[in-house]
């Protein structure tokens, strides 16, 4: 499987807006390394235009981002290891919350694993009432990747980030807003974002929403980082195990998982041992 040249797209429909669209729908967008590349390049350069003062970002064809594209977790599982072509993305995983400018998510069709994250990592989310969002990690046999407990706790406190990614349920739009993990719903979500967007980029001064997401992000930068590369350093076990390739298999071959109980190697210790 390839990626074209045009799987993120730039547009600016709106004065003093710009547009990211992931664009992989034969995929539904679903996340890869190519992916992942060309979005922070585009946030990147947005940053640094002037007449860009607020991001909106969006996927195509309906729906934002199901999760990483299964195509490359079967490699994972196959190699034990990640897409060596990580190394070549220069920016780090929470690289959006650093982009000096209002970033707005319009959400719609499913936002799951990894696009949560990336959806998270906005500083506004607008999703569509029937959207279904799921943290998914847990049904894979995968830890909190991306960051994803402070980003949920940042967002919607740590009582449902424990719930949402110990039960890896499914929610929809509505349910995410009264958690809190949205900001509001809106039968279309690209068009209240770029509405949102348009407004404040008119009416509110660059320098102080620089200012204003800085002291917003700052308290959640480094847990989100210690987050990651926690994570990241233990990913290659996680992926050689038998646990994430009967998450995968079953999640293809949509029946329940069969895991093991857990081994004893995760109890704590007693005082006689």
């Amino acid at each position: 499987m390839t990626d074209g040249p045009d799987i993120v797209v730039v547009t600016r429909d709106r004065p003093g807006t710009a547009t990211v669209t992931l664009n992989r729908p034969e995929r539904r967008n679903a996340w890869s390394v190519p992916l992942q590349r060309e979005y922070f390049h585009a946030l990147s350069e947005l940053a640094a235009d002037a007449d860009v003062r607020v991001i909106v970002v969006t996927g195509a064809g309906g729906t934002f981002c199901p999760g990483a594209d299964t195509d490359a977790l079967q490699v994972y599982g196959d190699t034990g290891t990640t897409n060596p072509e990580m190394a070549s993305i220069e920016q780090p995983e929470w690289f959006p919350l650093l982009v000096p400018k209002p970033v707005i998510a319009a959400i719609s069709g499913m936002c799951a694993g990894v696009g949560l994250a990336q959806a998270l990592q906005c500083d506004l989310r607008v999703t569509a009432p029937d959207t279904r969002f799921t943290t998914a990690f847990a049904k894979r046999a995968l830890p909190p990747m991306h960051g994803m407990g402070p980003l949920l706790a940042r967002a919607a406190g740590e009582s449902t980030a424990a719930d949402l990614l110990l039960t890896a349920r499914t929610f929809d739009g509505l349910e995410a807003h009264r958690l809190g993990v949205v900001h509001e719903t809106a039968d279309d979500p690209v068009r209240r974002a770029l509405d949102l967007a348009e407004e404040t980029a008119a009416t509110c001064a660059p320098s102080a929403l620089a200012t204003i997401k800085r002291h917003l992000v700052a308290p959640w930068v480094d847990r989100v980082r210690e987050a990651s590369e926690s994570v990241d350093a233990t990913l290659d076990d996680v992926l050689s195990s038998a646990d994430f390739r009967e998450g995968l298999a079953s999640f293809l071959e949509r029946r329940p998982p069969r895991f093991p109980p857990l081994s004893r190697d995760w109890f704590p210790a007693t005082r006689e041992e």
